[in-house]
């Protein structure tokens, strides 16, 4: 059984659409326009505070 918790795959998450955000590509290569790069912090700020909360919880 792994020993990765919920709260290590949200910050995995949250480095992968930063990092997005940062190079302005997705891991595939594409590139992001700016409106995709937005939306690329957007959803890393909200799983941030998801995170937040858990670990509150936990």
């Amino acid at each position: 059984m792994s020993t990765m918790t919920t709260a290590d795959a949200l910050r995995l998450a949250i480095n992968v659409l930063r990092d997005c955000a940062e190079s302005g590509r997705m891991p595939s290569g594409i590139d992001l326009d700016s409106d995709s790069i937005a939306l690329q912090v957007e959803a890393a700020e909200i799983l941030d505070e998801a995170l937040k909360t858990l670990r509150d919880h936990e």
